[in-house]
């Protein structure tokens, strides 16, 4: 962030006009040691993995989107997509007090993370009945996938006065035909969420306490000499997480 543009100045440095991030925009990541601004290096505690160490951004990200999401103590949450970032949002949704978490997801695998780490009912998108029985029930609605169909689901899942949080990262050109009705009849909230602004800090101090669980999460372990390999798992269909360990 760039601390002089308008938004930078006016509080909302996830905006900045000139946006630098390690590993994206510099160097940094799959390497064993990595130089980066003094501001954005964190302390984790002795006892926490590398690993564990290696979901501070994602975790912070999500922090982000649930303070967007505003979830009440007693609501019910939709979260719809169970990759590491819906588990993840999953967890923070406990942590936010939700009574009842509902997460949609078509592979078993991923339904059966998410009922490890708290899921109160896990719903596959494509059997018709199971869906139908979920329709309009959801306070928040959190959307993790980035295609239509799961945008679609969004809507469906969202009872009047809902809050649709559209987390996900979609492409470029990626648009969606918006339900008019339903958002004037519903009076929806949306929300959009990018990147983690003035997060991290609490995302390392959960990752510290132990109040976010990856085990489930973190599915296959590569060495940094099988990067290629470890690309080529988190486009499958059988891993949630793959983590490079850099140190081996």
């Amino acid at each position: 962030m760039c601390g002089q543009c308008a938004h930078c100045r006016n509080g909302k440095k996830q905006l900045c006009e000139n946006m630098q991030a390690v590993g994206v925009t510099r160097d940094g990541g799959f390497a064993q040691f990595s130089l980066v601004p003094e501001a954005q290096a964190f302390r984790l505690a002795p006892s926490v993995s590398f690993e564990a160490g290696a979901m501070a951004e994602p975790l912070a990200c999500c922090l982000h989107g649930i303070d967007l999401a505003g979830i009440k103590p007693g609501q019910t949450v939709c979260i719809i997509g169970g990759g590491a970032i819906g588990l993840i949002m999953l967890q923070l949704a406990k942590l936010s007090g939700a009574a009842r978490l509902i997460l949609s997801e078509p592979n078993e695998k991923r339904r059966e993370a998410a009922r490890t780490l708290g899921a109160d009912l896990t719903v596959d998108p494509t059997n018709p009945a199971a869906y139908e029985g979920v329709k309009g029930t959801a306070d928040v609605v959190v959307e993790c996938v980035g295609n239509n169909p799961a945008v679609r689901a969004a809507f469906d899942f969202a009872k009047k006065g809902a809050t649709l949080v559209l987390f996900s990262v979609p492409k470029p050109e990626a648009q969606f035909p918006l339900p008019l009705f339903d958002v004037y009849k519903k009076e929806l909230t949306i929300k959009g969420s990018f990147v983690n602004p003035d997060t991290h800090d609490r995302a390392v101090a959960l990752i510290n306490s132990g109040k976010v669980d990856f085990g489930p999460i973190i599915t296959h372990r590569y060495p940094l000499s099988e990067l290629s390999g470890a690309i080529e798992a988190q486009s499958g269909s059988e891993s949630i997480k793959v983590v490079v360990m850099a140190q081996e």
